[in-house]
């Protein structure tokens, strides 16, 4: 299936039906593929090709759905960008993808000269706003729209369901980016995961809170447009935005990082907002503590809670907890349940094997691995480390986890050296190469540590040459610039040594041991 055809039903079934509200702008299902057809062409007319690579370094907008549509249909490859990321970072994944476009927003303006210096592959410099901004070079997204021709929309003739329709890119373990590529039919799948589980239909307004480069987010611009909802955008989260956003336009589905409910949670005037219209909220991209699940199932008990485990690699669904088993009672099994990643989602199959790929049996902890129409293509230009993950159609995803007697996924521990921190991927070893930059640094290990409203917070044990009066603060401003914002430790401790192997290997589970004992898992 492919990606235009969702919208191009509601083209004909519902073409008054409001699409998507972003502020004070509301589009229907015709308006929407009618600008969608315009951009399309637009990219035509700069040469844009099948095959060929679209950057989009956004907020969150309404023309990121436009985007969605207008590319894809075109048969190139939409590239989404973490804003959070350095200037750096940046140009490293826009240099590896190739791109030839790149839409921005105005927050991200400054970086253009840097860009246009570096990226010479990168041809177009579009400012997606309502206003122009002539004078860096940027072109204008309206005027591309506005001088493209009135034509219904239509996906090329040659595209297909194993075509790549985008690079959503990951950090690596070795601290470099890695563009994750995910086809039309890999897309499309989510919906029936999540449009099925989640009895998305065409009265459902979702709101997109999360950032929409995310793939959380970013594969409910398919599925709800699939289902014939409304699409509800507001352009950056926070807590109060969030909360008026549900009040006003009467949102009923949304997806939330666990940060972000907590955020909502604590905010002081959170009851002074009319949220009762929300009926289903998934959360993911990082695990939920158990204590802010059970305030919130306590403080919203009409909303049907589900549970999201997966990664960009599997576009991004493996599991869900649905709403069945969000329960709050006395039962052992109940309590259990809340701490899994519920069932495999429909189409994908689930195992847990041992380092020899042999399946091991209930309760035993072993590596997750899962196959399915979701999983990728592969790494974009990276054939050995697609096939160190992709092996005889099943993806190895270096988590460790078990199954239960009634096929219930907990996870327990990454095999990968990853933290998660308030739904981001953050890999140790990137943040421990820039640290060892530092010339007074002998050593470093870098880990994820519990926190109550991250989830996940970084923390670095820094060893430091003999004499050096290094602190903490040294290293943070050592890192500005170096790296997206994020990443930087929120916690560093100096240590005499750190735990090695007989081989001198540094033991990171024996530091992770300090951090979370009496924990019931080694993620949170």
């Amino acid at each position: 299936m492919i990606i235009t055809k969702g919208l191009l039903r509601n083209v004909q079934t519902r073409p008054e039906k409001i699409a998507v509200i972003d502020g004070d702008k509301q589009f229907t299902y015709r308006q929407l593929a009618n600008r969608s057809a315009r951009l399309k062409e637009a990219l035509q007319k700069m040469g844009i090709q099948k095959g060929n690579r679209v950057a989009v370094l956004m907020l969150n907008s309404f023309r990121y759905l436009e985007l969605m549509y207008g590319v894809t249909a075109l048969g190139a490859l939409i590239v989404p960008l973490n804003y959070r990321l350095s200037p750096e970072e940046l140009m490293y994944i826009l240099q590896d993808s190739g791109a030839k476009v790149l839409f921005l927003h105005r927050e991200f303006v400054k970086v253009a000269p840097l860009l246009k210096k570096e990226v010479p592959s990168l041809l177009h410099y579009v400012l997606a706003e309502d206003e122009e901004i002539r004078e860096l070079g940027l072109e204008s997204y309206e005027d591309w729209i506005q001088q493209a021709t009135d034509q219904p929309l239509r996906y090329a003739d040659d595209l297909h369901e194993d075509d790549v329709a985008g690079l959503f890119y990951t950090g690596g373990t070795t601290g470099r980016a890695k563009g994750v590529m995910l086809t039309h039919r890999n897309l499309i799948s989510n919906y029936y995961h999540a449009g099925v589980l989640n009895h998305q239909n065409p009265d459902s307004r979702f709101l997109h809170a999360a950032p929409m480069f995310h793939l959380a987010d970013g594969m409910c611009m398919i599925s709800i447009t699939n289902a014939g909802g409304s699409h509800c955008v507001i352009r950056a989260f926070s807590a109060k935005g969030f909360m008026k956003a549900v009040d006003t336009y009467k949102v009923t589905n949304t997806l939330l990082v666990p940060t972000m409910l907590n955020m909502v949670l604590n905010d002081p005037d959170y009851k002074a907002y009319d949220l009762h219209s929300l009926e289903k909220v998934t959360y993911g991209a990082a695990p939920m503590p158990y204590e802010l699940l059970k305030r919130a199932m306590q403080e919203f008990p009409n909303i049907k809670w589900t549970q999201g485990y997966g990664m960009t690699e599997a576009s991004p669904g493996i599991s869900q907890l649905s709403p069945d088993y969000h329960v709050l009672d006395d039962s052992s099994k109940n309590q259990r349940r809340l701490f899994s990643a519920g069932h495999a989602v429909m189409g994908v199959e689930v195992r847990i094997v041992d380092e020899l790929g042999n399946e091991l049996p209930v309760g035993q902890v072993g590596e997750i691995i899962a196959r399915g129409p979701n999983i990728m293509k592969g790494y974009w230009n990276l054939p050995e480390e697609t096939a160190a993950v992709l092996k005889n159609g099943w993806y190895h995803t270096g988590d460790m986890g078990y199954l239960d007697e009634d096929y219930f996924l907990y996870v327990v521990d990454r095999k990968k050296d990853m933290i998660i921190s308030g739904g981001e991927n953050i890999y140790s070893p990137e943040v421990e190469n820039i640290i060892y930059q530092h010339p007074d640094v002998v050593e470093v290990a870098v880990i994820g540590a519990p926190d109550p409203t991250w989830g996940e917070i970084v923390l670095a044990a820094v060893v430091k040459k003999k004499g050096s009066q290094m602190t903490e603060q040294e290293i943070v401003d050592f890192m500005r610039g170096r790296v997206a914002s994020y990443k930087i430790p929120k916690r560093i401790e100096f240590m005499e040594e750190l735990p090695k192997s007989g081989a001198g290997k540094i033991l990171k589970r024996h530091l992770r041991s300090l951090y979370w004992k009496d924990m019931p898992r080694q993620v949170n």
